[in-house]
């Protein structure tokens, strides 16, 4: 299981994006691992068989061993919110399995729903540079929305799905990964909101930011979610990534017919 699948690795373009969905994250599926990983790891039932550790490329012996450990750590907590579900494990377990201390979890993962959900996911930074690179003439709403359509669909990628449905099941689950991640799209949409305030100059109480930003990350929730069932239904590959694309694009028309006008680059 691949931590922030659903926000995975992120191109400054993704290739085969249609109609110039400038695009996007790969989203690979979300669940463990830094925020993630491009590529998206199936939770196994029982411990992995042994395998040799990867050797990160300029890492020093001390950091490469601080990686092993971190690895260790978060594939154990794949496995074993696989088998029982986010809240029904705890810290000292996930040591336990990892083969390190309880303090050692938390030197690299300060809080348990780290584990899962990233705090700085990298969807944030490439959503908020499609909308300063967009071109003249084009709307902060259009190159936000572009680009989550172009992303969501990348959940179809069939190496993807894996991952989107262990990791709907890790956090459907889970009272608390559910209000995490409705934190996360908060702040996603408090960053937009910014950028797009510092960009147009809105005076202090004016609501176009705020409600531009707040539409583009529903959007952005809401793909996330037909992504999510319709993975848990058996629908994958190409046929998901229609489905995604199409809901994306009527969401997109809809929020560009309010506010194309807004926040146009001169």
């Amino acid at each position: 299981m691949t931590r922030g699948a659903e926000a995975a690795s992120i191109p400054a373009s993704a290739p085969g994006a249609a109609d110039g969905e400038r695009a996007a994250v790969p989203v690979a599926p979300p669940v463990m691992r830094a925020v993630p990983a491009p590529t998206a790891k199936v939770p196994a039932a029982k411990a992995p068989a042994a395998k040799a550790p990867r050797r990160r490329r300029g890492a020093g012996v001390r950091e490469q061993r601080r990686l092993e450990t971190r690895d260790r750590i978060v594939e154990a907590a794949a496995e074993l919110f696989a088998e029982r579900g986010f809240d029904a494990v705890s810290v000292v377990e996930i040591a336990q399995r990892a083969g390190v201390v309880e303090k050692t979890v938390f030197n690299h993962f300060p809080v348990k729903e780290g584990l899962v959900l990233s705090t700085d996911p990298p969807v944030r930074a490439a959503l908020l540079d499609a909308v300063a690179r967009r071109p003249a003439g084009e709307s902060a709403a259009a190159a936000a929305g572009t680009f989550v359509v172009g992303a969501m669909a990348q959940l179809g990628a069939p190496e993807a799905a894996a991952g989107v449905a262990a990791m709907a099941r890790v956090v459907r689950g889970s009272r608390t990964l559910q209000v995490r991640e409705r934190e996360i799209l908060g702040e996603l949409t408090a960053a937009l909101a910014a950028q797009i305030r510092e960009e147009t100059g809105a005076p202090a109480g004016a609501v176009e930011p705020e409600l531009t930003a707040s539409a583009v990350t529903a959007l952005y929730g809401r793909l996330l979610e037909l992504a999510r069932d319709r993975v848990l239904a058996g629908v994958s590959g190409p046929e998901l990534a229609a489905e995604l694309r199409t809901a994306g694009r009527r969401g997109l028309s809809l929020l560009q017919f309010g506010l194309a006008g807004y926040a146009k680059r001169r």
